[in-house]
């Protein structure tokens, strides 16, 4: 399993091999599940100083960390390849919020752009404060 220290804004992928990512004293590890049909990993995830697991999936690829509390995953549920959606996930707080959408490239500015190379759609996130958070229990 490979250490990984995350920086704000900058994507991060993991291997096959699975990693601990640190970022702002905190940490998400992600352990190896399996690979659809066109490759890319997917990992189930814990924050494990909170002791919690995160109650679906990821891709182990694009993962970007914002702010000091929050990393943007491709997510999927359990068991399953698709459908992709994106998720904000508070690694310091133990909580998520859906995006609701499944977007590709994520871009940090001055604000973090989301955006779908496939539909095309855009997503421009100003702030967290009005998503729908989901607290993660044990």
């Amino acid at each position: 399993m490979d250490f990984i220290i995350a920086e704000e804004g900058v994507p991060v992928s993991v291997g096959c091999y699975g990693a601990t990512i640190a970022y702002f004293g905190s940490e998400i590890e992600l352990n190896y599940e399996t690979e659809p049909p066109m490759g890319d990993f997917i990992f189930s995830a814990k924050l494990p100083l909170l002791d919690r697991e995160l109650p679906f999936w990821m891709y182990g690829r694009n993962l970007v960390f914002l702010d000091a509390y929050y990393v943007i995953v491709e997510s999927v549920k359990k068991k399953t390849w698709d459908p992709i959606t994106t998720l904000i996930v508070d690694i310091h707080r133990g909580k998520y919020a859906s995006l609701n959408h499944w977007y590709t490239d994520i871009s940090v500015e001055d604000e973090v752009i989301l955006k779908n190379r496939y539909d095309k759609s855009v997503l421009t996130l100003k702030s967290v404060d009005g998503l729908e958070w989901i607290q993660l229990y044990l």
